[in-house]
């Protein structure tokens, strides 16, 4: 007969040595590919991260020159709107949608949700357009010196005749919602106005003169209770003594930003307006102004550093998110999402809100204006040739 086959006999305390000895594996292989995922994304959020581009390719072309100095692209139901003194195109990268011609001297614009507006500085008619085209032409009182507009059409207008200043608020059909008048002599030359984004609130700035002196106050109207009378007026303030405000601007959540030549207020209109945040001695000249819905961005000369200039960005509780000398000689500011483009005809450059100079261009054809097309980095440019959809590499 054959010997019966004897099983090995293993001792226990081997046995769970075995199996430590397996788990401490593959712990460590865990380990090591863990280890792997991190340093590969590390790797890669480095490299997106300081990733410099000094070239790019046209993704599209459309045979729409530009020539004009008044040119402006503005980010449009997903696709763009090109405004200049010569007319406007609706337009993006597979074609044009729509365009009209008239002549302006000083275009003013103004784009809110799916409407579009432009007014000739010192013109009463407001040209209303929508995706389809033009949606009316507006026929004001008095000359137009400041345009806004809403996401459902209401059209603000700043207008002046003689010592006077009105505010004037229309629907998209043209009638009448509120005007307000000022005389210089009591209330101040109005500079600007903001509307919010639902047309039921507005800030307007305005210069005055006490004592010999020029001073600045902010007023804020509500026009949400339908009345156009006094009971409009929900709040102001007047701390700007010795400042010209020169710009005001509604931001997301209802934050209303203001800047001055040496003074910037962020106020909070959600309701009643409060002050969140203020510096009234900048020290520094303001050379640009620039917005997203989220951002208030300037240029300032560098008096005591090492460069030209200043690049700073601050958000809606007026916390300084990036601080960056440079003397690039541009002509245009803009966000382009996380990230600040400057430009002037020839060349472009591009800071991130790490300081780190993202683009450095030289372009083949005078840049009369551009813009970021909202994703990875595809942008927009309107040249002497024509209008060009391209992507940096």
């Amino acid at each position: 007969m054959p010997k019966q086959q004897r099983k090995k006999h293993i001792p226990s305390g081997n046995k769970q040595f075995s199996k430590n000895r397996r788990k401490k594996q593959r712990n460590r292989i865990f380990i090591i590919a863990a280890a792997v995922i991190i340093l590969a994304a590390v790797g890669l959020f480095l490299f997106f991260r300081f990733q410099t581009f000094s070239e790019y390719k046209v993704l599209s072309r459309l045979e729409l020159s530009n020539t004009d100095e008044q040119t402006k692209l503005f980010k449009y139901n997903g696709g763009f709107v090109r405004s200049s003194s010569e007319g406007v195109t609706y337009f993006d990268s597979k074609g044009i949608h729509w365009a009209e011609s008239f002549e302006m001297t000083q275009p003013l614009t103004a784009v809110s949700g799916a409407y579009f507006a432009v007014a000739d500085m010192k013109g009463k008619d407001v040209f209303l357009y929508d995706v389809s085209g033009l949606a009316n032409r507006i026929t004001l009182s008095h000359n137009i010196t400041d345009l806004e507009v809403s996401n459902q059409g209401i059209i603000a207008v700043a207008t002046n005749e003689g010592d006077s200043n009105y505010i004037e608020v229309v629907d998209k059909e043209g009638n009448e919602l509120v005007t307000a008048k000022s005389v210089f002599a009591s209330s101040g030359y109005l500079m600007d106005i903001a509307l919010s984004p639902d047309g039921s609130k507005l800030a307007a700035a305005f210069v005055y003169v006490s004592e010999g002196t020029l001073e600045s106050k902010v007023v804020f109207y509500d026009f949400s209770n339908g009345n156009g009378g006094e009971d409009m007026v929900v709040g102001g303030f007047n701390q700007y003594k010795s400042t010209i405000l020169a710009s005001i601007h509604f931001m997301e959540k209802g934050k209303v930003c203001v800047v001055g030549d040496n003074a910037i207020s962020i106020y909070d209109f959600n309701s009643t307006p409060e002050l969140v945040y203020e510096n009234l001695n900048l020290g520094q000249e303001i050379q640009s102004i620039f917005y997203s819905d989220k951002y208030l961005g300037m240029v300032v000369e560098d008096e005591e550093g090492e460069t030209n200039y200043c690049l700073k960005v601050l958000d809606m509780k007026g916390k300084e998110v990036l601080s960056k000398g440079f003397d690039f000689a541009y002509n245009k500011a803009l966000f382009a999402g996380r990230n600040v483009l400057l430009y002037s005809k020839s060349d472009c450059e591009m800071y991130s809100f790490s300081g780190v100079k993202k683009m450095e261009l030289n372009m083949e054809d005078s840049v009369f204006a551009m813009n970021y097309c909202g994703k990875g980095t595809d942008f927009v440019l309107a040249s002497s040739s024509d209008t060009e959809f391209i992507r940096l590499k």
